[in-house]
């Protein structure tokens, strides 16, 4: 518009019309659409659209999707959130100039390209955390802070991550077993000097021995990220108490002293054990049989299937029934043989043969599916009434 007064006609029109946002980087305005500046956002080689969400006045969601087909990508189904569709959207755009400043909840998101970068601030202007993301390759960095960096899940470099990288590789051939334990990675951070981060998706690699962190995920795209600013450490876990739901609480006999057998030599040890464990009067509360595998011979047929191993349990139900007069909780192991659990309960199950998903030359697939795991766990929980489970390898 060449002149102010042409201008401000103009903006009286369009208020008199209403005023709206377009998620592809347009402003809607009634019945008009004006195309704002910017090129498309790029990261990883890959058009992308994102999208700012407030989950709470302290947390953010940062959700990055490719895009295909003049659509956003659908987020992948993890399972891990509480929701899936967790927070209000303050913001979405696929252009440069599209989130060049957006509120959500106490919190503002600014964007800048070249390379891609989402600063996080707090009202008073300080930085709660800077993302910086590669527009040609997977990877991202971010401000490590202030303070010792904790979390991550269990195993692995203890109490301080600073300094170390992190594979996140699930299993016992982790970072110094005999010290550390066995690895179960979480995608959360916490760093002590006022932030934490949860990635949500995909799982990648952290090293932190830089000045900046760095997080390399496989694949690049889609990213889902929360990032929470609080210096109280009971703020900071319930908000990812918020992102991930809040845990189970454990029975009270689980506080109590819980008897493990390694390898059972038929029903008559099996309850042997037991009566041992009344007539000197030792305060056991539950009874954990290996799976065969782990042992020669455990409560199953083999290790990852759900069918007793009859020359320990010829008669499961009443034998379990036989424990609990013993006022004993009975808790079996499990292995889930294979890489990846993926879907819902309420998928079909269509791995063959059922409900196993050995294949036919006896090996474990690396991905198993969650619909066949389920109902053969439920079955041995609920019909023959086992109180625990053991579950093994991450």
């Amino acid at each position: 518009m060449p002149d102010s007064i042409s201008r401000r006609t103009a903006l009286k029109l369009l208020g008199s019309i209403g005023a709206g946002f377009a998620m592809s980087g347009d402003t809607l305005l009634g019945a008009l659409v004006i195309r704002r500046p910017g090129r498309e956002i790029t990261i990883a080689g890959q058009p992308v659209e994102i999208a700012i969400s407030s989950l709470s006045p302290r947390t953010v969601r940062i959700t990055i999707r490719p895009i295909q087909n003049g659509h956003a990508t659908a987020l992948p189904f993890t399972g891990e959130l509480v929701h899936e569709e967790l927070g209000s959207v303050a913001g979405t755009g696929r252009a440069t100039a599209d989130l060049l400043r957006v509120k959500a909840g106490d919190l503002t998101v600014s964007f800048e390209d070249g390379p891609p970068r989402i600063r996080i601030e707090n009202p008073d202007g300080t930085v709660v955390q800077d993302l910086v993301f590669d527009a040609s390759a997977p990877g991202m960095s971010f401000s490590l802070g202030e303070g010792p960096l904790l979390g991550l899940g269990e195993g692995g470099p203890q109490f301080d991550r600073r300094g170390k990288t992190d594979p996140m590789i699930i299993g016992q051939g982790g970072y110094h077993l005999s010290t550390n334990g066995t690895r179960a990675p979480i995608q959360w951070l916490v760093g002590t000097g006022g932030w934490a981060m949860f990635v949500h998706q995909p799982h990648g690699a952290f090293d932190f021995t830089g000045t900046t962190g760095k997080f390399t995920p496989a694949p690049a795209v889609p990213l889902d990220i929360f990032v929470v600013s609080s210096r109280e450490p009971s703020v900071v876990m319930r908000e990812y108490a918020r992102i991930t739901g809040l845990p189970e609480m454990p029975p009270l006999w689980g506080f109590g002293y819980l008897q493990s057998s390694r390898t059972l030599a038929g029903p008559d040890e099996v309850m042997g054990i037991a009566r041992t464990m009344r007539e000197k009067r030792l305060p056991c509360d539950a009874l954990i049989y290996l799976g065969t595998g782990f042992c020669p011979s455990g409560w199953n047929t083999r290790n990852g299937d759900f069918t007793w191993n009859s020359a320990n349990f010829p008669s499961p139900k009443s034998q379990v029934a036989a424990l609990h007069a013993e006022h004993f909780k009975v808790v079996l192991h499990v292995v889930v043989e294979g890489h990846h659990l993926t879907g819902k309960v309420s998928d079909p199950c269509t791995a063959a043969p059922l409900p196993s998903g050995v294949t036919p030359d006896g090996h474990w697939p690396p991905d198993r599916q969650v619909a066949c795991y389920w109902p053969s766990h439920k079955s041995v929980m609920v019909d023959d009434g086992i109180d625990g489970w053991w579950p093994d390898q991450g």
